[in-house]
C-alpha cells in the first residue's frame, strides 16, 4: 500500500463486464523525469465510466491518479512468445484503490482541443514532463 500522485495520459479504454457488473478498463502511459516509461492499468465503475459513455473522456486525455491506499495487484515485465520470455517495451502495473481526476484534453494538430472521440491521438504534454521533473 502506498500514497502517491501519478500523472499520465490515457492510451486505452474498454468497457468490460464481470459478474454482471460493468466497468471501464483503463491503461495510462506514465513517464518519469529520467524518461523511463510504464503503463498503469486499473478499473473504474463510476465517474470515468460515465464520462466514457458520454464521450467526454478520450484516448490521450490526461488523468491524475491518487489515493492514500493504492494497492499494486500485479507487476508485469515479460511475456511468453513461441516458448521464449520477451521483455515488454513498457512494464505494466495493475492497481486497485485508485482515485482518478480527469485532466487536460490532448491538443489537436491545429492547436485546438479535438472533438471527444475514442480515437483521439496520444500527444506529448509539456506540463506532464514538468510535473514529473521533481
Amino acid at each position: 500500500m502506498f500514497s502517491n500522485t501519478i500523472i499520465g495520459n490515457i492510451t486505452y479504454m474498454e468497457v468490460a463486464v464481470h459478474e454482471g457488473k460493468e466497468f471501464l478498463a483503463i491503461t495510462v502511459a506514465v513517464s518519469d523525469r529520467f524518461n523511463s516509461s510504464c503503463r498503469i492499468k486499473f478499473n473504474n465503475s463510476n465517474g470515468l465510466l460515465t464520462a466514457y459513455i458520454n464521450k467526454t473522456l478520450v484516448v490521450g486525455q490526461q488523468l491524475i491518479l491518487s489515493q492514500y491506499d493504492v494497492r499494486i495487484d500485479k507487476i508485469r515485465t515479460h511475456y511468453l512468445k513461441d516458448g521464449k520470455m520477451l521483455a515488454l517495451k513498457y512494464p505494466e502495473l495493475t492497481l486497485t484503490g485508485v482515485r482518478a481526476t480527469i485532466g487536460a484534453l490532448p491538443k489537436a494538430a491545429n492547436g485546438t482541443a479535438p472533438k471527444p472521440t475514442i480515437g483521439a491521438a496520444l500527444t506529448e504534454d509539456l506540463e506532464l514532463e514538468e510535473a514529473l521533473a521533481v
